[in-house]
């Protein structure tokens, strides 16, 4: 099993507006076969450390891969990332974990 995060730093006063969104983009990964997406908002979190994550899991990598294209090659993700790019102090990083 692979757990893939995905981070996102936002600018200042738009964390809220941020997180409604990956609620949209929940939607998205799930429609793309993704179980259960999560997003986790940081409260208490060291300076640098992103505000919010967006977690998904996938049985192996070609399984992630996959949910990651049907979900970036679609109109609705393209207008959702040009709209929560410009709500972002800096691009998103991904993270993929093999969990034990």
């Amino acid at each position: 099993m692979y757990v893939s995060r995905l981070a996102f730093y936002t600018v200042p006063g738009h964390t809220g507006e941020v997180e409604r969104a990956l609620e949209r983009l929940r939607e998205l990964v799930e429609a793309a076969g993704a179980g259960r997406p999560r997003v986790l908002r940081t409260h208490y979190a060291s300076l640098g450390a992103p505000d919010l994550v967006f977690e998904q899991e996938a049985a192996d990598l070609a399984a992630l891969e996959g949910q990651i294209g049907r979900v970036t090659e679609g109109a609705d993700f393209q207008a959702w990332s040009r709209e929560v790019s410009a709500l972002l102090a800096q691009s998103p990083k991904r993270e993929v974990y093999i969990a034990l």
